[in-house]
């Protein structure tokens, strides 16, 4: 071989060993960092969801010092249990402890946690139901000999009426009905709301309107706002917005020997915003917003009402958009005056109105409408109002119960989409901090049920909060977005301009020195 061959040899074998030296740091270098995310955890949540998840009831019943109360207290457990034949009772494990009282006493209102229960039991000619502002209850039943059959037909629709859809809501279970009004209406749930109210005024020029919205809210929302606050907070914002016009037209209709009044139809109302003109983004923020709007209609277009399904005009003049907000109409007052200010005792029937529809908003329940439907028609029932708070125990029990369960379904939920996404985009970064957040909010999933199962409602529902935001900052994380669209065709886009023009020439050298040693070969033969 001559020394020229065996310096081009040696060259050739310097580049390829630079080459393929290189080419393992190259590789580790513009690998990309995943962190190992824990899927097989992921996936068991992911497969029994919180079916298995365990949510007490204690009820302590007071019946008269008259009547025994041998093996009662077994009986009327046993009943229940037998009532109440939902698939998920399991998940609802009932202990009832009876007691004796005497009925010349008056019942106790008595402060208790959530899923403790107190029901005052005495003798009456007719079944009659006082359902309590607190967790006490006072029954009055006919016969004493049918104490065990009376409250089993009583308890299940007041205080376990809501169980059969807090199961289909642990076990991730699809409603048949997919047309549910009350689940439509409801707010994705989320720790802090932004709540705006707006009074728009249609016309100016004919009548400058204000209004004491500061003091109302104070007086009539804010009790309402604080008993709610253990399930989310709400910020308040209010503004008053001139020149407002309405997106359509109103129509008119004239009655004989009555007044003639405007007026839309249902189908009209999904349209009544006129969003192109009408500015309800006070603030930017990343929370929901729940807008809240007092419509004072033009001269020209008032008085301005709404129609029922019926054709028949509703007394409220108000309506709800699902999960976005409520509408109330008020039509200016016949005054020769040009400002007019609504004060704040004219704001307490619009407050009162807003408040319902901020319970349909966030998920409360009314429990009256419901369990007249399920009881005989011989039994009376009576709730005591929740006057001053808009909001009683008995439906802030189940509004806490509710969010808790979602918030778990709906962290397992995301956490499995995180799992998903980052098993289908090999290209995504997955830093430490991601699986440490992911770590933290499974750690929630199984405190929150710890929580449960020792009837401690309120860690729980802050345990699962903590976890859906966890689950959430880990899958909106910015560094997860950064190679979300960088497949490995980039890759070769990018580097093949770079190493073909390299490789070509040293392969067609390797080749050539190949080719070289085999005629040598030959020739030495």
């Amino acid at each position: 071989m001559s020394d020229d061959s065996k310096v081009t040899r040696k060259v050739v074998l310097a580049f390829w060993s630079v080459v393929l030296l290189g080419l393992p740091f190259w590789w580790k270098t513009t690998e990309v960092y995943r962190a190992n995310l824990p899927f097989a955890e992921i996936d068991v949540w992911q497969t029994r969801q919180a079916c298995d998840f365990v949510l007490p009831t204690q009820f302590t019943i007071y019946i008269p010092s008259t009547t025994s109360i041998s093996d009662l207290s077994t009986s009327i457990n046993q009943q229940l249990l037998n009532t109440f034949n939902s698939k998920f009772r399991d998940n609802f494990p009932i202990h009832v402890d009876v007691q004796q009282w005497n009925q010349d006493e008056q019942p106790e209102e008595k402060t208790a946690p959530i899923g403790n229960y107190f029901i005052y039991v005495s003798e009456s000619d007719k079944v009659d139901i006082h359902v309590g502002n607190q967790r006490t209850s006072h029954i009055k039943i006919k016969d004493m000999t049918r104490i065990t059959e009376t409250l089993s037909t009583i308890i299940p629709p007041v205080y376990l009426g809501q169980y059969e859809n807090l199961g289909n809501i642990a076990c991730h279970i699809e409603k048949k009905d997919k047309n549910d009004v009350t689940s439509m209406r409801v707010l994705k749930y989320s720790s802090q709301y932004e709540t705006t109210f707006s009074l728009m005024n249609n016309n100016p020029e004919n009548k400058r309107i204000d209004w004491e919205i500061r003091e109302a809210v104070h007086s009539y929302l804010t009790p309402f706002l604080k008993e709610v606050s253990a399930v989310s907070n709400f910020t308040i914002d209010s503004q008053i917005q001139n020149y407002a016009p309405l997106s359509l037209k109103p129509k008119y209709k004239e009655r004989e020997g009555r007044p003639n009044y405007y007026y839309f139809e249902p189908q009209h109302l999904p349209h009544f915003v006129n969003s192109a003109e009408w500015n309800l983004a006070s603030t930017i923020t990343s929370y929901p917003s729940i807008n809240f709007i007092l419509y004072v209609p033009s001269q020209e277009e008032s008085p301005l009402r709404i129609h029922d399904s019926k054709d028949q005009p509703l007394l409220t003049s108000a309506f709800l958009i699902p999960r976005w907000g409520g509408i109330t109409i008020k039509n200016p007052p016949k005054t020769s005056e040009q400002e007019y200010r609504f004060t704040k005792k004219d704001l307490q029937p619009i407050m009162k109105i807003f408040i319902s529809q901020l319970r349909s908003l966030i998920g409360i329940h009314d429990l009256e409408t419901n369990i007249h439907k399920q009881l005989p028609s011989d039994y009376q029932v009576t709730f005591e109002p929740a006057t001053k708070t808009g909001i009683t125990v008995l439906e802030k029990d189940n509004l806490i119960r509710m969010r808790t369960l979602e918030n778990v379904v709906n962290t397992i939920s995301t956490l499995k989409s995180l799992a998903q996404l980052v098993d289908e985009i090999p290209n995504m970064v997955v830093q430490d901090h991601i699986n440490s957040k992911v770590r933290q909010s499974l750690d929630t999933l199984t405190l929150a049920s710890e929580a449960l199962a020792k009837e401690n409602y309120v860690e729980a529902l802050q345990r699962s909060v903590q976890g859906i935001e966890l689950a959430e900052k880990a899958f909106f994380d910015p560094t997860m977005v950064s190679m979300l669209y960088f497949p490995d065709e980039h890759k070769y886009a990018i580097y093949m301009p770079l190493f073909v023009p390299i490789s070509v020439p040293l392969v067609m050298a390797f080749l050539k020195l190949v080719k070289q040693s085999k005629q040598q070969k030959l020739k030495k033969e």
